[in-house]
């Protein structure tokens, strides 16, 4: 999980994510998006309008850790929902992912233990 985290701090810091639940939605919307994070306590709403994104374009989202957890991996104080805007960066993160988690789904929830 610490790769994960690690490979978002990377994508903050060339300049390929679009942090925060508005941001995100702007950036499924204008197809940049190529992988959607939330965290585990995201309301309601919010998750199912990002989820309704994803579906529509067949984008891949993934559950995991806390606000404080993704914002921490960002350098930002706290953030429900991010997406990383580049290919490369987007499919090692879901490969990550489905090194841990073998039941993994590369289109669909994935939520991480705690």
């Amino acid at each position: 999980m610490r790769k994960v985290y690690n490979l978002i701090g990377i994508a903050q810091r060339a300049g390929k994510t679009s942090s925060g639940a508005t941001a995100a939605q702007t950036s499924l919307t204008r197809n940049r998006a190529q992988v959607l994070l939330m965290s585990e306590d995201i309301s309601p709403n919010t998750k199912e309008l990002l989820l309704k994104s994803c579906r529509k374009r067949n984008i891949p989202w993934i559950i995991l850790g806390s606000r404080y957890d993704l914002g921490t991996s960002m350098g930002k104080a706290y953030r429900v929902a991010l997406t990383i805007n580049d290919a490369g960066i987007a499919s090692a993160i879901v490969k990550a992912i489905e090194a841990v988690d073998k039941d993994a789904k590369s289109m669909g929830v994935v939520e991480w233990p705690r």
